[in-house]
């Protein structure tokens, strides 16, 4: 059966259209490339959309679906009447439709390629070349018809993007981890249905282990229904030993047992420090150190060039001996000075000089914060020689449904509960667990203690929130 596709007068007169219309620029500078693909773009509301990869809807909802338009004539809607011209294509597999979804402003904010045979590389790098003309754009979903090329792009798109969710449900790849490779504002990656195995899961492990990129932006990672067994069950559990960002991770309907559930769960409660995560933490702390010198001593030269710029209005009085030396000749109480610069330059350095420094301390301190690390000393404790971690509490959603679970898994996940409430940290850690589907009992002691403990971790979330919402005064209008 021949398909049509509807392509305005701009591509049959070249007049170009602008690049931040994405549903007209699209078309034609396929065109204008001579691809041997037909885009077909439709394009929705956001009030009247469901995202088939990214939101969960109530049945009522997702009964009611849009009618979506085909681009082109949408783009011809606010135009005087002009010649359409009709485009037979003879395959299915020569079209590329793609779903737009648009806010009330008329930005777009989402784009979904649904179910294609092959999404054209060519077709993802235009999308590149104007991504910067769509500053709403956040969601991207591919379904169908990605390849290695595609993510390739993608990958490069996400760097100069605002683009905050990904989902690829159902591509099968392998190379999901490139998209982790850089610094990005990337939150949200759904990999479900994609067939992946404990090697590739390998991959995607690495980049987020700290202080890789990723494990500082990804928070919600979806990877349901594939193939993971205990090994890559392992692999996420050393992800969760330093990984601070991540509070979402599903992997229902997997084959993961015992074994690997534990050794997740084990992530979650004080573990004793490896000598190379010591080590590596040390360093970091080191490299932070050198920076915030680097950048005093930048700072300095800067604030004292700006002095002797300024001409003098009159003379200035005579400088008394800054607070900084004092302290430091009655003891160490400021640390963070005497730790900066060695005790032979302090002690040598005049007052002026002391001053400038106290400036660019504060400049510097500002700018670069405080150094934070998952194996720093407020995370840490030591007992009997050795040093343990408190344990992973960022981690708030875990989904092991339709595994293979057993009584066993019960008892760990009650301790590791059990030990982020006596710890109260926060964030609390757990408090949401799925495990439905696993061959578990109906009822016993460790499930109601269980349920108890985390309903009492939402309560407590909820107290939160509400504390931090503006109260309504008195007399205010409602």
């Amino acid at each position: 059966m021949e398909k049509t596709s509807v392509m305005d007068e701009s591509i049959e007169t070249n007049i170009r259209p602008s690049p931040d219309d994405f549903i007209a620029f699209l078309p034609w500078a396929c065109c204008q490339l001579e691809s041997e693909y037909n885009v077909i773009i439709s394009k929705v509301y956001q009030n009247d959309y469901t995202s088939s990869g990214l939101s969960i809807r109530s049945k009522s909802r997702s009964k009611t679906r849009p009618k979506a338009i085909l681009s082109k004539t949408d783009a011809l809607s606010d135009r005087e009447d002009k010649k359409v011209i009709i485009h037979k294509v003879s395959s299915a597999e020569d079209i590329v439709h793609i779903v737009t979804v648009l806010d009330n402003n008329e930005d777009l904010v989402q784009i979904s390629f649904e179910k294609n045979k092959h999404i054209p590389r060519i077709v993802v790098k235009i999308i590149g070349l104007i991504i910067k003309f769509h500053p709403q754009l956040n969601s991207v979903i591919i379904n169908q018809g990605a390849d290695l090329y595609t993510i390739y792009e993608l990958k490069k798109i996400l760097v100069i993007s605002n683009i905050t969710d990904v989902c690829l449900d159902g591509c099968c790849l392998d190379n999901y981890d490139i998209l982790l490779e850089n610094k990005s504002v990337l939150r949200h990656l759904s990999l479900c249905r994609c067939k992946i195995e404990n090697d590739v899961l390998q991959n995607i492990a690495t980049k987020l282990t700290y202080p890789n990129p990723a494990s500082k932006f990804l928070s919600v990672l979806n990877l349901a229904s594939n193939r993971i067994t205990d090994i890559g069950a392992k692999c996420l559990a050393n992800v969760l030993r330093s990984n601070r960002c991540l509070i979402y991770l599903n992997l229902s309907d997997n084959r993961i047992t015992d074994d690997g559930a534990i050794e997740l769960l084990g992530s979650l409660q004080e573990f004793c420090l490896t000598p190379e995560e010591i080590l590596a933490s040390r360093a970091r702390y080191l490299s932070f150190l050198k920076i915030k010198n680097d950048l005093i001593d930048n700072t300095v030269k800067e604030l004292r060039v700006g002095d002797l710029g300024k001409a003098p209005a009159k003379k200035k009085p005579a400088l008394s001996v800054p607070t900084t030396l004092k302290k430091k000749a009655k003891g160490n109480e400021r640390e963070g000075f005497l730790h900066s610069v060695p005790e032979t330059t302090a002690s040598i350095i005049d007052s002026s000089h002391a001053i400038l420094y106290d400036k660019a301390l504060s400049i510097v301190q500002t700018s670069l914060g405080d150094f934070t690390d998952p194996f720093f000393s407020n995370n840490t404790c030591v007992k009997d020689e050795a040093m343990y971690c408190i344990g992973n509490n960022t981690l708030s959603y875990l989904n092991l449904a339709f595994n293979d679970l057993s009584y066993i898994f019960l008892k760990k996940l009650l301790n590791v509960l059990t030990y982020q409430k006596k710890v109260d940290m926060k964030p609390r850690g757990l408090i949401y667990v799925s495990i439905d589907g696993n061959n578990l009992p109906v009822l016993c002691d460790e499930l109601k203690e269980i349920e108890t403990i985390l309903e009492m971790g939402i309560k407590g979330n909820l107290n939160a929130s509400s504390k931090k919402r503006p109260q309504l005064k008195k007399g205010s209008s409602r």
